[in-house]
Formats: C-alpha cells, structure tokens, sequence
C-alpha cells in the first residue's frame, strides 16, 4: 500500500480572501464552510467549529490512522489540534491583514487516549495580542469533556501584503475523489504487533525488527514518516515536505512537526525499556527556529534520551531540513510503566492504569 501523501494534495493553498477581513470574521467564514478546507483539514479531518473574539474551538476525529503498531494514540496526537486552535485563539484578535506563525508550544498530558477516544476537541484561549508577539491557552478534551492535556503557545505575528477590495480568485482544491483520508479504512494487515510479541520482546528487538521489515504502522502510513536508525536511547526518522501539510501557507504545519517530534522522542524512551514496559508522556516543549517549506525534501528527526531514571525519563529532539539547517528543537518527559502493556493486554482501562501511577 502507497502512503496516502504520495497522492495528490487537496485542500486550499495561499487563498488571498483569507487576510482580506479580521481574523474572527475569517475564521467564522472556515466554520460556516463559506471558505474551503485547509489540506491539514482534509488529511486529518481537522476542522474549526467555534470562533468568538479571543476563543476558538477546533474538533478532529481520532480515527485508526493515528495509531502506532500496538494499536496506541501516542501524545503527540493532541498536538494536531492543539496547535491549530491556540493559534486562531489569536487570530481572532487580529486585524485584515495579519498572520499568525507559532514560536513555542507546550503541552501537558493530563490522561491517555484510546480507542474509545471517537474525537478530541481543543478549547482555545487568548491571553496577550501584541503588534509582534501572541499568547494563548488551551484545554484538549475527549468527547465527555474529560481533560486530556493542557497547551499553550507564544505566536509571532506578522503583516500579509494583501488588498482589502481586490477580487482574488478561489484556489485550486484538488481532487475530490477518493474521500478525505481521515474518512477512510486504514490498513492493519501488515502493520501491527501481535500480543505475544508486545509481551516477550524487548521494544528494542520491535522496533529494529520492524525498521528491518518494511513494514509500516497507521500513522506512518498517513504521514510518511519513517524511522532511519533505532539503537538503545536514540532514533533518527525522516518525513515528507508534502503539500498535504499546509495550514493554507506555504509551510509545513506546526502541530504535525509537534506530532513527528513527539513519536521519535517517544521511540528513544521506548527503546530502553524492557519487554512488557511501556510508558507515558507528561509533557513536551517546542521551539519553532524556521518554516518548514512544503515539498523541500526530506525532514530529518533526530531524538536522544538524555535522563533514564527508573521512573523519569527526558529526551531531545531535532528537526532539520534537506539543507542540514534547523527548523525546531523539542524536549519531553515521559513516565516508565514498568509491564504496563501487559496491564492494557490483559484489559485494564489505561486511564485508570495511568492515573493510579501519577497519584503513587
């Protein structure tokens, strides 16, 4: 099976009509439908559903695409929401003609997703607009309105050269068949591990073992993500530029960067434990130095554990282009689980595995 990014792209790039009104009346345009799905929208089925002055909802299914090869949503998933809604939270404080460009994320996770998870939903809020500089909050909940984590960003803000009566022409969206990805069946044959592994074999021996095979899980299926090295405390992967990733501008969305990073953070901390161990990410910090242009080459994550206490593990991460230059750093923290995937295996509610060892 191809990656779904190898099709091409859907999705509105560089829409002019966007900047040519404040960003509360814009982004209430985008949830009425009045102004076409952005491509980040459409791969993940990401879309806004509330706008007032300073605040801003954003809903996004959690569909079986996202899941890694033990059937897992992994953290950095509610950065996919998060991300879009801190930054229109500031947007729609903003005049004709601005835009928004995130500069540092922060989340923190407060109970894991699984597959009961149908959708998550991030509540945004304005906290400072500046002429330079945006700051806002925001809460990631499940569909009973449980907190998953708590984010917040910083925003540079910047002027868009666009003019206010001009009639600009609507963008090409791309095609309309198949259905969006997030709308369709993701694949399982080839890309999960079964119980007897998952309890016997050390992540370590999973993951090279997969690497060596071939084989990909959902998530990387959907994105094009691939890990390029896997050792003891240290992962490298690559992922696509594509088109696909645009938020409507020219550069690769922040939150799907957030994504990436938190994964291959995560695999260096997995790569450490032993069979049957898992882990849970608390919390994680993004620095955005660059735009990551859409369809530049390959991006290369290189992450590292930095800390491995018994319970409390730190890990890097670097984000750099095809040019060798750097687009972001990340660090996160992340909770050893000593047989916690036996505990899933055997049935127990990972919200209650996970909340009785934060409350120990």
């Amino acid at each position: 099976m191809a990656d779904i990014i190898q099709e091409p792209p859907r999705g509105s790039i560089g829409d002019m009509r966007a900047f040519q009104q404040t960003g509360l009346e814009t982004l209430r345009r985008y949830v009425r439908g009045e102004l076409p799905a952005l491509p980040i929208g459409r791969l993940f089925g990401l879309q806004p559903t509330e706008a007032g002055p300073g605040k801003v909802a954003f809903r996004m299914p959690v569909t079986r695409w996202l899941e890694d090869g033990a059937g897992v949503y992994w953290g950095g998933v509610s950065a996919l929401v998060a991300d879009a809604a801190l930054g229109c939270a500031i947007w729609t404080t903003l005049p004709a003609g601005k835009s928004v460009a995130t500069s540092e994320l922060s989340l923190s996770f407060v109970r894991p997703m699984s597959r009961r998870t149908t959708s998550i939903v991030a509540r945004a809020e304005s906290v400072h607009s500046g002429s330079q500089v945006g700051l806002s909050t925001a809460q990631i909940l499940d569909p009973d309105g449980r907190l998953l984590a708590f984010g917040s960003t910083r925003c540079l803000i910047a002027d868009v050269p666009v003019d206010p009566n001009r009639q600009y022409p609507a963008p090409d969206t791309g095609p309309a068949d198949p259905p969006d990805p997030y709308l369709r069946h993701a694949p399982e044959a080839d890309c999960y591990w079964s119980r007897e592994q998952l309890e016997r074999e050390t992540p370590l021996r999973l993951q090279q073992g997969t690497l060596a095979s071939g084989f990909a899980f959902p998530c990387w299926r959907l994105t094009g993500y691939r890990p390029t090295l896997v050792e003891p405390g240290r992962v490298t992967g690559v992922m696509p530029t594509s088109a696909w990733f645009s938020n409507g501008g020219p550069s690769v969305y922040g939150g799907l960067l957030a994504w990436a990073a938190e994964f291959t953070m995560g695999a260096s901390v997995y790569s450490m434990l032993g069979a049957g161990d898992g882990f849970a990410t608390l919390d994680m910090h993004m620095r955005f130095i660059r735009p990551a242009l859409v369809n530049s080459g390959n991006l290369k994550l290189t992450a590292s554990v930095s800390h491995a206490g018994k319970r409390l593990r730190v890990a890097s991460c670097n984000i750099d282009n095809a040019e060798g230059k750097r687009v972001a750093m990340a660090t996160l923290s992340a909770l050893v689980v000593e047989g916690g995937v036996r505990e899933l295996l055997r049935g127990r509610d990972p919200d209650e595995l996970f909340a009785a060892l934060r409350q120990e």
